[in-house]
């Protein structure tokens, strides 16, 4: 089994209830985003938080509002995105 930095990062919060580092980077993240309706925000913020670990993630990030409900999820790739 191969374990890679991304895969380490993207751990979850261990026993300690200590969270990953993913989930630590997007903590207190300021959200830079204008938006005026909750529907229109996207999560960029957090998605450049986590994207600075390694630039090939997140394709797909579940934002969680509390109570582990998934309140929004973002799919977006840079790999295709056109220069």
């Amino acid at each position: 089994q191969i374990v890679t930095p991304s895969t380490f990062n993207a751990s979850p919060k261990d026993p300690f209830g200590n969270p990953g580092p993913y989930e630590e980077s997007v903590l207190n993240t300021p959200i830079l985003e204008d938006y005026s309706r909750p529907e229109d925000f996207t999560g960029v913020d957090m998605l450049r938080a986590i994207r600075s670990f390694d630039p090939c993630m997140p394709c797909t990030t579940h934002i969680y509002g509390g109570e582990r409900e998934i309140v929004r999820e973002v799919n977006t790739c840079a790999c295709s995105a056109e220069g």
